[in-house]
Parts: structure tokens; sequence; C-alpha cells
């Protein structure tokens, strides 16, 4: 109960002091991350059906329509952070749980958004947001998660940022998670840092080195594997033709 407060004031105790106003120009702003983080995991088809399931302030709503989707919309508990977005002309996006709205629309998408979602739930609350979350993909569509990657160097960033998260995830982790609400052909993803502006090249060279070194530390450790060491981590899944029995 206690997050419905927090919620309630989403934008006014977090988001802005983090962030800043919400304007059009910070949509724009950050369209290249987007592009670069997710473009290549999104469906080539332009009349995809694409739910942004915990959307905050539409940003994503927004440059999905930007980018020439046609049939995106967004759904939030957030009040404020709804009204933000609605008051920058946004009108695909509502306010409601998002359990409500999954229940409410069966085998209608063709990808399903849950990014810096999961993490706000308990473990029995994800299982059962999952099961919703898949069953309203079509079959052969795919689910998009982003989360807390508990394996980076300053993970706690993230999974502390936020005094309404309760966990983060690894690559097995959350592969495992996905398996049991029965995804398949599931695959994992840095959320690639963006570089802009005069510093860019120096940026952009300082993380290589620092992402080497974490790897190298890691594989000194283990001494094999697929590292991901970002702060945050993508999962894709896809729901299977014929969905099998969720395993309990």
């Amino acid at each position: 109960m206690y997050k419905q407060r927090f919620f309630k004031y989403y934008v006014s105790t977090h988001i802005a002091e983090r962030k800043g106003a919400i304007s059009l120009d910070e949509f724009r702003r950050r369209a290249p991350y987007y592009k670069e983080q997710l473009g290549r995991l999104l469906p080539q088809r332009r009349d995809a059906r694409i739910a942004d399931v915990g959307c905050g302030n539409g940003s994503l709503v927004w440059y999905l329509q930007s980018a020439g989707y046609s049939a995106v919309e967004g759904v939030d508990v957030s009040a404020e952070q709804i009204a933000a977005g609605r008051a920058l002309g946004l009108q695909a996006i509502q306010q409601a749980d998002l359990r409500t709205y999954l229940a409410g629309n069966i085998e209608r998408f063709d990808l399903v958004i849950l990014r810096d979602v999961i993490e706000h739930f308990t473990k029995e609350e994800i299982l059962g947001v999952l099961d919703q979350a898949v069953a309203a993909l079509r079959p052969g569509g795919r689910l998009l998660i982003q989360v807390p990657n508990a394996e980076a160097p300053f993970a706690g960033r993230i999974r502390y940022g936020d005094f309404t998260h309760e966990l983060a995830f690894s690559v097995s982790s959350l592969q495992q998670l996905l398996k049991i609400v029965g995804l398949e052909a599931i695959r994992c993803y840095p959320t690639v840092p963006v570089f802009r502006g005069p510093t860019a090249p120096l940026r952009q060279l300082l993380w290589r080195l620092v992402e080497a070194c974490y790897k190298l530390m890691i594989f000194a450790e283990i001494g094999r594997g697929h590292y991901i060491v970002t702060q945050s981590l993508i999962a894709v899944g896809v729901r299977p033709a014929q969905l099998a029995t969720t395993r309990g």
C-alpha cells in the first residue's frame, strides 16, 4: 500500500528532481537513446500493435509514434506522469493499474514493453504480472523487459535509487524467470551507452576501457561466460504459437 503514496507524487518527488521538467525538448533529447538501445528490437512492421506498460510520462510512446508506429499505446499507474504526458499532447496514454489493463487485452499485442517496471514488484507479484503480459501477446509476439542489472559494478545505484524498487536481476535470473512464464528464444542485451556532445569521444573511450576492465575482472574469477555490465539489462522473449501451461 505504501507504493500508492509514492506513485501519487512520483513526478514531483522523484522524476523532476533528477531529470528536470517534462517537455517535448526532453522527449527529443531522449530519442537517440531509444533508437540506439531499442531500435533493433522493435517490430519491422509499422502497424504492429505495441503496448508500453509502465509508460511513465509517455516519452517512449512519443518516440515510437515519431518513428512511424501507428498502433502504440501506453499505460501507467501514476496520474502525475500521465497528466504530464497528456499536457504535451500525447493522447495514446492512460492512467490505470497495469494488471487490470493487461487482463483486458488478451492476445492483442505484437510487442509488450515493460521498461523499468517489474523491479517495483515483489517476486510473487512479478510472476503474476508477467503471466498477464504474456497472455496479452499474440502468438509469436514478443515481450521486451528492461531491469536493473545486479551484475553491474555499481548495481546499487539503480537498485536503491528508487525507494519503491524491490530487487535487481542478473542475466541468469531473468532468463529463468522468462522461461517460467512460457517464453522462448530469450535474448539479453546491454543498455548501450549513447554519447553526445563535445565530450562524447572521450566518454566513449573511457567507457570502452572501463567496460573491458569490468569484464576482465569477471573472467579472472569465473573464466567463461557472456558478461553484461551496464547498469540496466534488456531481455526479449517470444510467445510460442502454442503457449504451454505456465510452470507452477
